[in-house]
């Protein structure tokens, strides 16, 4: 129960007890019977279920030889009619393959756990495992298998005239997850409408949180800043502990994103370096998700080089594993820094390859999510595919369409502003979103140090944002830009 429920802590001492306890048995002790049989049950023999929550530990903190080791441990100490056991190790076998990277060999063996768990008669089981094949599916970029996979879920968990089983809720959100990639916001909200009693019912707290987490999104999309940060809160209470590495949790990275979409860069920095995050580290697969927020932290620090560098190291991993959905991400931030550092032409290239892996499979947000800078890129990529460059050749007019829209514009020029939302009248050249940070610490009579230090930048970029100011402003020094500011209403 702890470990369903995230607290993996207690489950060890938990688990650490019972093994202290099972060589203690009395010898004369009457053999445990399960009323299900030795067949069905997870308890039929103690040691092999001891390892088999080794395996779930190990599992939950990214271990995956860990898991390996202790799985083959239960598989080998079996009797030939304990089956249960041995499909539960078979399928941490499988999540094992998922960890290393090694999506094939992940997704064979969860299509042949969910198969004998239907056979079997065990609903819930079969559920769980089309939960871990969705996320293999999504790892290789594949949203319509994946959303296959889900259906099938739901026709296990709710079936017509029958009770609604608590592991619907999983499909429901694996659902949810897919709609909203493929910007399909109303879909996504019915989905995580339907998930969320299921959902309510269960020890297992990951898919509340990460229906919670996807509806956090949903209002950032649809402008509603301040109601998606209370969702996320929400998202984060349910969420494991951040023990749990961000592969099977990735609510609290998320809760990072969302706040640093939102502007707040040195709260991300923070964390950031608290979960011992750099950017000269070999991430390995299962931290991926808290490196890419990573990587957007470095960009919104003005940092793209280091960055570059951080996604260089992932994207030849992710390439390496054929991990496409990572392949559409990390291509996606590299666009962002290769524009950052002024290779457009780069960028664009960038953007392009991602988008041929992305559009085919319908992703929307992964891209629209980025904001404004996004925006940019995407209308300089139009650009090209109006000038014929190759480059652009790979990708729709359809997709870049809907990308367009979903990112809030049909020509990139607001967007170009990082977020400056409307047009202020009486000025010829908007500020951005980092220049209206400023101005408000200025107005507070800041120093730029200090402002340096806020913002988690350089004295030196400070020191040019305020020099581009000033410009734009047309003042001649702080007190006047800060006064021209409250003229123009851009500051109370």
């Amino acid at each position: 129960m702890a470990l369903l429920s995230g607290r993996i802590e207690e489950a060890e001492t938990s688990l650490k007890a019972a093994e202290r306890a099972w060589p203690a048995a009395p010898d004369g002790a009457e053999p445990y019977e399960p009323s299900v049989g030795r067949p069905a049950s997870a308890f039929a023999n103690v040691p092999a279920s001891i390892a088999i929550e080794h395996a779930y530990l190990a599992e939950f903190r990214g271990d995956a030889e860990g898991m390996a080791m202790s799985a083959s441990q239960v598989l080998d100490g079996l009797a030939e009619d304990e089956w249960m056991l041995a499909s539960l190790a078979q399928e941490r076998l499988d999540v094992a393959e998922w960890l290393r990277g090694r999506l094939p060999a992940a997704e064979q063996g969860m299509a042949r756990r969910i198969a004998g768990f239907r056979a079997a008669g065990e609903a819930t089981l079969a559920a769980w495992s089309a939960h871990y094949l969705g996320l293999v599916q999504r790892a290789q970029g594949r949203l319509d298998a994946a959303q296959r996979t889900y259906q099938e879920a739901l026709e296990i968990t709710a079936p017509p005239g029958r009770p609604m089983l608590p592991a619907a809720g999983g499909a429901f959100v694996g659902l949810a997850e897919v709609a909203y990639q493929r910007g399909q916001l109303d879909a996504a909200q019915r989905h995580l409408s339907e998930s969320l009693t299921p959902c309510r019912q269960l020890t297992y707290t990951q898919s509340l949180a990460t229906g919670l987490a996807t509806l956090a999104w949903i209002r950032q999309a649809q402008g509603d800043l301040a109601e998606a940060l209370e969702v996320m809160g929400e998202a984060e209470r349910a969420a494991p502990s951040q023990a749990v590495t961000s592969l099977l949790n990735p609510v609290p990275a998320d809760g990072v994103r969302l706040r640093l979409a939102q502007g707040e860069i040195a709260a991300a920095a923070r964390w950031a370096r608290q979960r011992g995050l750099g950017d000269e580290d070999e991430p390995n697969y299962p931290r991926e998700h808290e490196y890419l927020v990573l990587a957007r932290v470095l960009l919104a620090q003005e940092r793209p080089g280091p960055a570059l560098a951080l996604l260089g190291r992932m994207l030849a991993a992710a390439t390496a594993q054929g991990r496409t959905g990572s392949l559409i991400e990390i291509q996606a931030l590299q666009a962002l820094a290769l524009a950052a550092v002024g290779d457009e032409d780069a960028a664009v290239n960038a953007l392009a390859r991602s988008l041929a892996l992305a559009c085919p499979q319908g992703y929307v947000r992964v891209f629209a999510d980025e904001g404004p800078p996004m925006a940019v890129l995407l209308s300089r990529l139009i650009a090209a595919q109006k000038a014929e460059q190759p480059a652009s050749r790979d990708v729709s007019l359809g997709c870049l369409a809907q990308l367009t829209r979903a990112c809030g514009g049909h020509d990139g020029q607001q967007a170009a502003g990082r977020g400056a939302g409307t047009a202020v009248p009486g000025l010829a050249e908007q500020l951005t979103a980092r220049e209206r940070e400023i101005l408000v610490l200025l107005a507070a009579g800041t120093s730029n140090p200090r402002i340096a230090e806020e913002l988690v930048i350089s004295l030196d970029t400070v020191k040019k944002h305020v020099s581009h100011l000033l410009a734009k402003l047309g003042a001649a020094n702080r007190t006047e830009a800060v006064t021209r500011a409250r003229q123009l209403s851009l500051i109370p």
